[in-house]
Parts: C-alpha cells; structure tokens; sequence
C-alpha cells in the first residue's frame, strides 16, 4: 500500500491535535464553511466526491504511526465522505442549521479513524451551508481552498502547475549546518519572547467537552473602512497584524484575569506557491509571533509601528524559514514532548495570548457550488486550553467576517460581547 510521510508542518498540527484532545475537544478538524442561496443537487455533489479521490488518492488516507513518524496510508476507498442533513422547520417550530453545525464542531474521531477532509450539506428551504471539515495534519486553510477548487471546477488544468512540497524542497536545499544555524537563530528568537509572560484570557479553565462559534459580519463599506486602516496601520501585507494589534487591545478593553506582562500571538506563514496543483496535501506554513506589551498598547499608533517594526526585522532576519529546521527536528519527538515544548516557555508558561489566522480572499474565489450561489464564508478551529480562544478572519465578495472560536464554558455571554463590540470598533477605527 502507498505511503506518504507527513512534512514537519503537518507533524505540528498533529501535535495539537494530541495537545486540543487533552484539554477534552474533539480533536484539531477545521472547517471552512460556504453560505449558499438555494439548496445544491445532492446527486451532483456525491459525483463529485465519488471522483476525487481518483485524482487526489490521499483525500481518503488514513493516518498511521511507523516507529516515531506518522504517514498517511493510502486507502481503498474511492469517495470523499459525504453526508447531507435536513434543517427544515417542523411542526411549526424553527430551523436549526445552527445546531446540527455545531454537532458537526463537535464531532469526534480518532487521529487512526479521522478522515483527512469530509463534506457536509446542511440544506434548509431555501438556502444552504455547505461545509468542508478537514483534519488539519492533511492540510493548511490555502490547501482547503485548492480542494474546493477541484472538486467543483472540471477544467482543473488551467492556471495551475504541479509542485513539489514547498517545505521538503527548503529543508533539501540547505546543509545540516545551515539547518542547525537556522534552528538556533530560530530558537534565540523564541527564548526573547520568553522573558514576557503572556497575558492569558482565562485561567485554569474548568474541563469542557464542547467549543462554540460566534460570527461577526462587516458589510462592504465596513470591510473597505477595516482594509483601509490596516493599510494605515500596518503597510499593504501587514493586514494580519492589524487584526492582532486590534484584539490585544479589545482583550485588554474587556479584561484579562491573568498578570502576564505582554500580548503574545502565534500567526502563520504560508509558504505554498500561488496557483500550484501540488501539494494539495500538507501543511506548507512556518510561524512567526506577535508581541506587544500591555505599556504598549495604550497607544494604536505606538502599538502598530512597534508591531510592524517587530515583523520587518524577523523577516529581514529570515526567521519564519528559519523555523522550519526547528518543526524538523519536533518532528522526531512523541506528541506529549513536542506539545509541552512548543505550548510552555521554560518557566512554564503558556506561549500564546490567543490563536489567529487571517486567510484573506480565496483565489480563485468560488461563486456557486453546484449552482447555487455562495453569499458568505467563514471558517472554524478548535483551540487549546488555555488560551481557550482564537479568531479566524476570512473575506469574501469583498466583505470580512470574524469567527471567534472559544472552548464553552471559559467565558461568559457577557464577557464575549464586551471583547466583540471592542473588536469591531477597533478594527473600524471608531474609538
């Protein structure tokens, strides 16, 4: 049977996987999640998934361990997991999309049972949400948004060229000296962002089987007055640490219970090439940090000139590649060792204040699925507890959206829309 070997990025979201299971959650299964304007035909979608696997075999591995390393076992199935559920009203009573959604969030298997990417039709009268749930070793968010690329778009060939692991080739390239100089650059710059402790939204969060979403929606003009002050802010490619500095200070807004002495953000860096067919497959992404102290963030300009000062000089420094020797030699390390390694500082402190992720536009960016219309997209990511909270940005049709992603239970009703309300004035300038 085939075997494919996971690159180091994909072993670091097995790792949180291991590390988001710990804390009691399903597991690290992502989504992305269409809103569509009718209900799509059934039987064109099952085609699809029936056929996809024949191009892309790895749709359907399944996960296995060999030694200290994990593959993917190339399976005999031929069809991508599809299933189709009913949310229309009965017996007078409301639609509930919104539950049966959260089913899907919630539902567990194993890392052995889990299958890379599943599809979900959740049809109601009049309109639909078609969801692609994924298990986040198989791939990155750009990596998802080429599945649903192919799976609907027949002519697959144009505009897309065949590609080599960006990641392996890297790691190819360099000498194991080179790797070893690049890992302890790396590792240097870990340990100055240890002499902070990070400021933690909760602290010693009760256990909890279940995370939650909650949506905050931008119009067209809202989403150009947000992309206008980032640009601002932050230059034409800093967008993302705009949305990090704005949410230091919504948190600080709405009150952290933690003493830590700076705001600390893992946020990632995709490295795949634009427009490549492979790998479809596999996580292409390095990481850098975001880190503001809270003296810092009494001021927005202060705080975005030292946030953009911070990236140009790590990445002049090469230090988001420069991680990729250090995912390397974790790869070689049991899930439990890697876990306490990457989540907690030498002195035992959790790493990051919350997760984030900005995926920007699609390219190319879908308009119908299966002929209906999609209105709106979004995304969800389980977390780890703590920091029990993460906010995914994603844009469509020129309109933001925030998913706020947090572990149920760990906040309060209350608390959550302070931090919101905080948020979206934030990004909209209106303070």
């Amino acid at each position: 049977m085939a075997m494919q070997w996971l690159n180091p990025a994909d072993h670091f979201t097995l790792m949180m996987d291991h590390e988001v299971r710990k804390g009691g959650l399903a597991g690290n299964f992502c989504g992305l999640v269409l809103e569509l304007d009718g209900v799509p035909n059934r039987d064109e979608i099952e085609q699809r998934c029936r056929d996809f696997p024949s191009r892309f075999p790895a749709s359907v591995a399944s996960l296995k361990q060999t030694g200290r390393r994990y593959n993917w076992q190339l399976s005999s199935t031929r069809s991508l997991p599809f299933y189709c559920h009913d949310a229309y009203p009965r017996d007078g009573g409301e639609a509930e999309p919104d539950r049966i959604l959260h089913d899907i969030i919630n539902h567990n298997a194993s890392p052995e049972e889990a299958s890379p990417i599943a599809i979900h039709l959740i049809r109601q009268q009049d309109k639909s949400l078609f969801v692609l749930r994924w298990f986040h070793p198989a791939c990155d968010a750009k990596g998802v948004e080429l599945v649903l690329y192919h799976l609907f778009q027949d002519d697959t060939s144009e505009g897309f060229k065949d590609s080599a692991s960006t990641i392996n080739a890297l790691l190819g390239q360099w000498s194991l000296w080179k790797r070893i100089q690049l890992g302890l650059k790396a590792k240097r710059y870990i340990g100055s962002l240890d002499k902070q402790s990070s400021v933690l939204p909760v602290n010693d969060p009760p256990p909890s089987k279940e995370f939650n979403v909650r949506l905050v929606r931008f119009d067209e003009d809202q989403s150009r007055q947000i992309l206008t002050e980032a640009r601002r802010h932050s230059g034409l490619v800093g967008t993302s640490l705009y949305f990090i500095g704005c949410m230091m200070r919504a948190l600080e807004h709405a009150g952290c219970p933690s003493e830590g002495e700076a705001y600390c953000v893992p946020y990632a860096m995709n490295l795949r090439k634009r427009k490549s067919l492979y790998p479809v497959f596999g996580n292409q992404v390095s990481f850098l940090f975001a880190q503001a102290s809270r003296e810092q963030l009494a001021s927005r300009e202060a705080l975005f000139s030292h946030l953009r000062e911070q990236n140009k000089s790590v990445i002049k420094q090469g230090l988001d590649r420069a991680m990729l020797p250090l995912l390397q030699a974790a790869s070689w390390l049991s899930l439990e060792k890697h876990g306490q390694i990457v989540r907690k500082s030498p002195r035992s402190q959790e790493r990051s204040s919350f997760w984030f992720s900005f995926t920007g536009a699609m390219d190319p960016e879908p308009v119908d699925i299966a002929g209906c219309p999609v209105t709106g997209m979004f995304h969800f990511s389980p977390v780890t507890a703590p920091p029990s909270l993460g906010l995914l940005a994603s844009q469509h049709a020129g309109r933001i959206t925030l998913s706020y992603n947090s572990i149920a239970n760990h906040f309060t009703d209350d608390w959550l829309d302070t931090m919101m309300q905080a948020m979206s004035a934030e990004l909209l300038g209106d303070l």
